[in-house]
């Protein structure tokens, strides 16, 4: 029961139900604190019946404590021993600026956990082209701890930004852990918004016994947690920048009528990064960055040289200070004198590395790094994950005591979690192919580079997405495609003129014939759960064979008059059909702009420069204007 407690894909239905033992072992660990009170109580310290309590000692005679100095002298060190003096040279590191300092105030985290407090579901957006940093490991673990009844799902947004194969890689890592979906936030052109949302119908058909389900949005600051809002409600509801700091306070918005959304202001979690670190994550505003030139070295250790060669077309260069200035001279910023303004082209460049116009991304771990210097930040999250795993097995290991059946019940359970994880996100599934991908890269970044250890989940592989439809739905779809080819056959005049009408004709016909077929079977389908009564069967067979009688004879008149049009059908042409309701609306829609406010300068008059144009009225106002 605790190893279901533990795993983020299992959920403890009616916890109160239970007896909540079960989900605590009984087996404590050897290091875990005692109350005072168990150990103590009132009664035997103080009072007439306090009772006199023997001092506790690790040694009981004079050669074990000899024996136990000498131990703790061998072992002595004296790099690790504060109380001794050690003479101060003077030079210590430099305080950082406020600036770097952004996303960890008080604030900011009291925003956070009121997020945290108040969600059911936990939405962890990170990064793609760099996941393992913009995570935070502290915030997992405080969930796990303190709040393991809240679910956690991460988000890998700007996908868009990366290959396809290293999205796949890092869902296919991450999914391990924790349930994680890829996504890319536009209002236009979007992806993975349908399964975000069938994933959340889903949470909320889980806790069916509340009224309503809130799920939050945490992350480090500019990953994109406002856009991901926006894409699930379609249009702009949150404020959105490709600054840092843009969202101040945490709000409420309402996805449906049982789920609502929490956007939080972005945190940035304690860690070892350096200054350079922190601007690349896009933590800080590049405008308020004093020496923004510094950082300029590591964008062109960790960017390939063909990007960057690719985006501003500098062929060569032999350090940083020399590819800003080249880049001042081309772009033309220069101050008095001619001299090459490092600073405002070092933000320029910084800008374009936030903005994703730098093609970059981290590889997943496993791969063959490109660079020796890229390959060491990178690695040194899963080593770590892979450390605490291996203490935290000791440690079970030692609480068990070498019970080796609990074991062998506990990889049961793993096992059994693992394949029923499979089915609660089986109708999750998401198509990798169907990301639009806006940097070109080369060949091999583009190649997927083959990893033995780790296998991709079931659930993440490039397939389509779509559910069985029913019998209607595929009717409807078999329709479309009729229309559409209808479409183009009247639209296109060379495979008119190659074809003559008559075989056009022939060709409907059998399709006609063919939906026709289809729609009996669907009906038939339908009609054979109900149980008709005895006496309305017998009506109805009396009816149908009175029409069918009457129906044979106007088969007959009208083939004899079919004989006749068959000779005008040859010489002239088809009259054009009717359009249906359905195909008028695909048309209107066709026919509509998608981009907003591409028609705004030609109906309104901006600065008297369109003074004869002028809006068409409406039938109310044309009324009102001719009186």
């Amino acid at each position: 029961m605790n190893a279901v407690k533990k795993d983020p894909y299992r959920v403890v239905m009616k916890q109160s139900k239970l007896p909540m033992s079960l989900l605590h072992d009984r087996i404590k660990a050897h290091n875990s604190k005692v109350h005072i009170l168990d150990t103590e109580t009132f009664e035997t310290t103080f009072g007439p019946k306090a009772q006199r309590k023997r001092p506790s000692l690790s040694v009981g005679e004079l050669k074990d404590l000899a024996e136990q100095a000498e131990v703790s002298a061998q072992s002595y060190n004296a790099e690790k021993d504060r109380d001794l003096v050690s003479e101060d040279s003077g030079v210590k590191d430099e305080a950082r600026d406020d600036i770097f300092k952004k996303g960890q105030s008080k604030r900011i985290w009291g925003e956070l956990y009121k997020v945290i407090d108040s969600s059911d579901v936990i939405i962890q957006v990170l990064d793609a082209r760099d996941p393992m940093g913009t995570r935070s490991q502290s915030i997992e673990s405080y969930l796990k701890k303190e709040k393991p009844w809240k679910h956690l799902i991460f988000v890998l947004n700007k996908c868009d930004l990366i290959p396809t194969w290293v999205t796949k890689r890092w869902v296919a890592i991450l999914s391990q852990e924790y349930p994680t979906l890829a996504f890319h936030a536009s209002l236009t052109n979007s992806f993975g918004k349908g399964s975000l949302i069938q994933l959340l119908r889903q949470f909320g058909k889980l806790h069916s016994d509340k009224k309503q389900i809130s799920v939050g949005f945490i992350g480090y600051p500019n990953v994109g947690k406002s856009s991901v809002i926006n894409t699930l409600r379609s249009k702009k509801v949150c404020n959105v920048a490709p600054l840092a700091g843009e969202t101040k306070v945490w709000q409420y918005i309402t996805l449906m009528r049982r789920i609502f959304l929490i956007d939080c202001p972005g945190v940035v979690y304690p860690s070892d990064d350096s200054e350079t670190d922190i601007v690349l994550k896009g933590v800080v505003q590049v405008e308020k960055i004093r020496n923004p030139e510094d950082h300029i070295g590591a964008v062109l250790e960790r960017a390939k040289a063909e990007y960057i060669q690719k985006t501003y077309r500098i062929p060569s260069w032999s350090s940083a200070e020399d590819f800003l200035e080249k880049l001042a001279f081309r772009t033309g910023k220069l101050l008095k004198g001619g001299e090459p303004d490092l600073p405002t082209v070092s933000k320029m460049v910084l800008n374009d590395w936030q903005r994703g116009r730098i093609p970059f991304f981290v590889k997943p771990p496993g791969c063959e790094m490109y660079e020796e210097n890229q390959a060491q930040p990178m690695l040194e999250m899963p080593e770590m994950e892979t450390k605490k795993e291996e203490l935290e097995n000791r440690l079970e290991a030692q609480d068990m005591d070498g019970a080796s059946s609990s074991q062998q019940e506990d990889q049961k359970l793993l096992k059994h979690n693992k394949e029923e994880m499979q089915k609660i996100f089986s109708n999750v599934k998401q198509n990798f192919g169907k990301i639009n991908v806006a940097p070109e890269f080369s060949e091999e970044d583009l190649v997927p580079v083959e990893i033995p250890d780790i296998l991709d989940p079931s659930w993440s592989e490039d397939e389509d997405n779509e559910e069985d439809e029913e019998d209607e739905e595929q009717v409807e779809e078999q329709i479309e495609e009729q229309e559409e080819e209808e479409s183009t056959v009247s639209s296109s005049p060379t495979k008119a003129e190659k074809k003559s009408m008559r075989e056009v004709n022939e060709e409907m016909d059998e399709k006609i014939n063919k939906l026709k077929h289809f729609l009996d079977r669907a009906k038939s389908k339908h009609f054979s759960a109900i149980r008709i009564p005895k006496g309305l069967s017998l009506k109805v067979f009396s009816e149908t064979t009175a029409k069918q009688k009457g129906a044979k004879n106007q088969q007959q008149k009208a083939v004899n008059l079919g004989k006749k049009r068959k000779a005008l059908e040859d010489e002239e042409p088809a009259p054009p059909t009717k359009l249906t309701s359905k195909e008028k609306r695909r048309l209107e829609r066709a026919q509509k702009v998608k981009k907003v406010g591409v028609r705004y300068y030609e109906t309104h008059n901006v600065k008297n420069k369109n003074k004869n144009r002028k809006m068409p009225l409406d039938d109310k106002k044309a009324k009102r204007a001719k009186r």
